[in-house]
């Protein structure tokens, strides 16, 4: 299954923008993929994606209920146009000597008891150091979809970083060796309840409806 990409593309199309930007396709995180999964439900999602052809640090689309994310990028510059990952020449930003990364700081849903699940994906083409996707606060980082190629050396790389609790924010780091081309950024993140807070919310609802049958 795809990310929405069609209602994405219709929107850059609809605001002028659909010459200028590289909507790759790419995986949609579990909670998307399988919604009937129990350990999603009730979680509060997030969508972002940046286009690194355009304007490096605003978004080009954003569905994130509690504020705007940002991006930071660390020792790189943007070249002339390369040849992208359907072989057009394209803006990207470009990873300077000794390698450099991407910062993404995403605001979140403020109650607690949550735990938060960031699913990442990266366009680009070298691939992210070993070791090299981080978040703060610290989480498990996991890789559940294999990286897939598109034109010439470009891949889209995916991890899955869980956060045992739901900071109020955090910041994903992914690092890259040096003479990096970068193409496209996509971060779903979920804030979901604890089994025992789902578990309270059930009790409640069945409590409601034996008062409505009496």
């Amino acid at each position: 299954m795809k990310c929405p990409y069609s209602i994405f593309v219709a929107l850059l199309v609809v605001g002028g923008l659909a010459a200028a930007a590289v909507a790759e396709e790419v995986t949609d995180p579990p909670w998307v993929t399988d919604p009937s999964d129990p350990q999603w439900a009730g979680g509060v999602t997030t969508m972002q994606i940046w286009e690194f052809n355009l304007v490096p640090d605003v978004p080009v689309f954003v569905d994130n209920p509690f504020g705007e994310p940002v991006v930071q990028m660390e020792n790189g510059e943007y070249p002339d146009p390369v040849p992208g990952p359907h072989e057009e020449l394209i803006n990207t930003w470009h990873i300077g000597p000794g390698g450099g990364s991407v910062q993404i700081t995403i605001p979140n849903n403020p109650e607690p008891n949550k735990r938060k699940v960031i699913y990442a994906q990266v366009t680009s083409d070298k691939a992210p150091v070993p070791g090299g996707w981080n978040s703060d606060p610290p989480g498990t980082t996991s890789f559940p979809q294999p990286a897939w190629q598109h034109a010439g050396t470009w891949y889209t790389y995916t991890a899955q970083i869980e956060i045992p609790f739901n900071p109020p924010l955090e910041t994903v780091t992914i690092e890259f060796p040096e003479s990096t081309n970068i193409s496209e950024l996509v971060v779903h993140t979920i804030c979901v309840p604890e089994p025992a807070s789902l578990a309270v919310l059930a009790l409640g609802a069945v409590g409601l409806l034996r008062r409505r049958r009496r």
